[in-house]
């Protein structure tokens, strides 16, 4: 399952979107969802077979560079990939 979180680091919509996340799943940060990207509250994903990234073009936008990113950065068109070979969504 894809999971999209676009709200930010205060959302209890993106938290709950989090607690959905199962192993194999992936997570998608866009638009103000990508302030998540520069926490340390996504520290215990990296212990399950959980995927995060960011979507590169929101992150820059807001100020950021890569080297301020804790997850993968992806583009648009990566974004697109990732939906297209998952069956599931949640938006």
């Amino acid at each position: 399952m894809v999971i999209l979180i676009k709200f930010g680091i205060n959302s209890n919509a993106a938290k709950i979107k989090f607690g959905l996340a199962a192993p194999g799943d992936k997570i998608v940060l866009i638009q103000n969802g990508v302030f998540w990207a520069i926490t340390d509250k996504l520290q215990e994903f990296k212990k399950t077979n959980i995927e995060i990234f960011a979507i590169k073009d929101d992150f820059e936008s807001r100020g950021y560079k890569k080297i301020d990113s804790n997850v993968p950065l992806i583009s648009y068109a990566e974004f697109i990939e990732l939906l297209e070979k998952d069956k599931k969504t949640v938006g």
